[in-house]
């Protein structure tokens, strides 16, 4: 099963390729937002597609329809030709022309799916939502279901209602004063929580015998998917890691290959105080020894986390990664803190000719996916 191709919004570029240079160049697209300060609300830094216009109150299926209509392009197939499997996470709720606008998910899904082939699937698994749409059509390709599949997610977080809601649970970073691009901490010892952001984020997804018929091009081989369930908290992960690390385990088991094969992983890593430190164990534990030399980097000090996007634009990254063997650093990661050492990538990208990337998410709820990306021969 092959990607043959990407697209992607997101607060550091609205096409693929942006995205991409941006994570390379360790920028980052957080910043103070005006309509949140003049909002008076507890946190007031976000990352903005400022693309698309806030007001917009179909904004959530105008994220989409880009990352969509870039990855077909790419991958040079009609929707009608393709299956579609997307996130779409929480409801949204939006500051329209006319006002607040609160929209359904499934009203997004039934927007976007309606020029598509089988299968049609809304997926929504928290924050693992984007990277189990692409496990799942990685599936439906492999079992012979469909010769092509769309898959990914796509999130509008920026609005008063889901500021408010995870300011309460005490999960949001706050803006550090004169550089609110610097939010958001992934595996450093000065993080205090994570940045929302929207974005959107699609992968095409067929055999590769279809490709091959075709003339596509060929970005990358998907070559394992795994899942698990915590089972233990609503809110937050077990300490030690152990359902992340089953779910790392059961993607790299189902590619037939073993944990020493993996040469980098792109983690979920948001900056929380206990996500990160669960994460980092479950990695160390995963790679056993070998985890000095195994490169992991986080995106979400770049782009914030784009929740049921968040996934899916971190499949793009990995899938670009797998192509041009660089992995990019992990922005706003300066001093790792004590538990969350790992292989990291601090400060410039690192050549490592890395080919096999494993990008995992772990959501809220206990949610786990990770999906094994292989550069071909």
């Amino acid at each position: 099963m092959v990607v043959t191709g990407c697209g992607a919004v997101s607060a550091v570029g609205a096409t693929s390729a942006a995205f991409w240079q941006a994570l390379l160049m360790g920028r980052s697209g957080i910043a103070r937002l005006p309509r949140l300060v003049a909002a008076q609300l507890p946190v007031t830094v976000g990352g903005e597609v400022v693309a698309v216009p806030l007001d917009r109150a179909d904004r959530d299926v105008v994220l989409a329809n880009r990352a969509i209509d870039e990855a077909l392009g790419v991958a040079r197939l009609e929707r009608s030709a393709v299956g579609f499997i997307w996130a779409t996470g929480l409801d949204t709720y939006q500051e329209g022309d006319r006002g607040p606008v609160f929209r359904a998910a499934g009203s997004c899904f039934a927007a976007l799916a309606h020029p598509f082939g089988e299968p049609r699937r809304m997926v929504a698994a928290a924050c693992a939502a984007g990277t189990q749409a692409i496990g799942e059509a990685y599936w439906h390709v492999r079992a012979g279901h469909v010769d092509a599949c769309v898959a990914g997610g796509s999130s509008c977080m920026l609005s008063p209602f889901y500021i408010i809601g995870f300011a309460a649970l005490q999960a949001l970073a706050a803006d550090d004063g004169d550089d609110p691009s610097s939010a958001c901490r992934p595996f450093d010892r000065r993080r205090h929580g994570f940045a929302v952001s929207d974005g959107a984020g699609g992968l095409v997804l067929e055999s590769l015998e279809f490709a091959r018929r075709r003339g596509a091009p060929v970005l990358a081989e998907i070559a394992g998917f795994g899942m698990s369930q915590d089972r233990y908290d609503l809110n937050r992960p077990p300490e030690d890691g152990s359902g992340a690390e089953r779910c790392l385990r059961r993607a790299v088991e189902d590619a037939g290959l073993l944990p020493r094969e993996v040469d980098a992983v792109n983690a979920h890593a948001t900056g929380t105080r206990v996500g990160d430190l669960a994460e980092a164990a479950a990695i160390r534990r995963f790679f056993g020894n070998a985890w000095t030399s195994k490169p992991v980097s986080s995106l979400k000090g770049a782009i914030g986390h784009a929740m049921a996007a968040a996934g899916a634009l971190e499949a793009v990254a990995a899938v670009e990664t797998c192509r041009t063997g660089v992995v990019p650093p992990t922005v706003n990661l300066g001093e790792p803190d004590d538990g969350c050492e790992l292989c990291h990538v601090i400060g410039r990208p690192r050549h490592d000719d890395v080919r096999t990337v494993l990008s995992a998410s772990f959501g809220m709820g206990g949610q786990n996916a990770a999906v094994l990306f292989r550069r071909l021969p």
